[in-house]
């Protein structure tokens, strides 16, 4: 279970059980205790640790400071780089396949915009979608609940140690959250039939935790697209970034009878491919 440990459980134990955009703001610029518990950090990325992150992009704090993250380990961290830097440094350096997994899933699901990192045990959940521009997350493994008031909605953490706030969120939130537990979920079996086929067996209800993230009350289950497992999803990666890259030299070169003859191609390339 994520307890929180570190330097925000300190804060919560001090009285700081409730947060939202406008009180990280008043708190770093008044508050000399909270000071305290803020470090600098243009290197930061998602981490097991990160329960969210406000976007000060438009607004920077102190002039300067785009990104404000509440990490459960390291307390409260500012960034001069934008959240979806973050999110770029985190999916460059960390993610298998970047973005392209979390996409193709979704793609499968038939989601229109994308809001979620799913990992499993940990999902990173967009107050909006995420592709082009900077936004708010929460890390939903950190919290059991949620509540919606007008444009504004409210999480709540396991057994209810803090509260976190977000304004000016989706009309769609709600489905939004369900899609993208229903997205982890789909992600969870796959990779769980995955690790079966290979005697890595692991139960597949040992990293529940009690968060949202593993309630069915947040999301329905499907069984219907689980018939698509993790061998397939990396084929149809593979196939993605192939095509990608033929319509790039094609467009530079102006040879367009590449695009044109992908599938031959690509099952040439796949044929020499099965000799290594």
């Amino acid at each position: 279970m994520p307890v929180i440990q570190g330097r925000f459980e300190l804060l919560v134990q001090n009285g700081y059980r409730h947060w939202s955009k406008h009180l990280v703001e008043k708190r770093l610029t008044e508050d000399p205790l909270v000071r305290q518990y803020v470090v600098h950090n243009d290197d930061y990325h998602f981490n097991p640790n990160t329960i969210a992150i406000y976007n000060f992009a438009d607004n920077p704090m102190f002039g300067k400071y785009k990104t404000v993250v509440l990490d459960q380990k390291e307390g409260i961290v500012i960034s001069t780089k934008s959240s979806k830097s973050v999110l770029h440094k985190y999916t460059k350096h960390v993610l298998i396949s970047r973005l392209s997994l979390q996409k193709s899933i979704a793609r499968i699901l038939g989601l229109a915009s994308f809001h979620s990192i799913s990992l499993v045990h940990l999902v990173f959940f967009s107050l909006h979608a995420y592709s082009k521009k900077n936004t708010d997350w929460v890390g939903l493994h950190f919290f059991e609940d949620f509540d919606m008031q007008k444009n504004s909605i409210t999480f709540k953490s396991i057994k209810n140690q803090y509260t976190l706030s977000f304004d000016n969120t989706n009309p769609c939130i709600h489905k939004r959250i369900s899609d993208s537990l229903q997205h982890n979920d789909i992600l969870s079996r796959i990779t769980h039939r995955y690790h079966v086929s290979i005697s890595w067996s692991c139960p597949l209800n040992s990293h529940k935790t009690g968060s949202m993230i593993f309630n069915t009350d947040f999301y329905k289950p499907t069984d219907a697209l689980i018939s698509f497992n993790f061998k397939h999803v990396i084929d149809e990666i593979i196939h993605d970034w192939h095509y990608i890259y033929v319509c790039h030299v094609a467009r530079e070169h102006d040879l367009w009878f590449l695009r044109d003859e992908h599938g031959y191609f690509y099952g040439r390339a796949m044929r020499n491919r099965q000799n290594y």
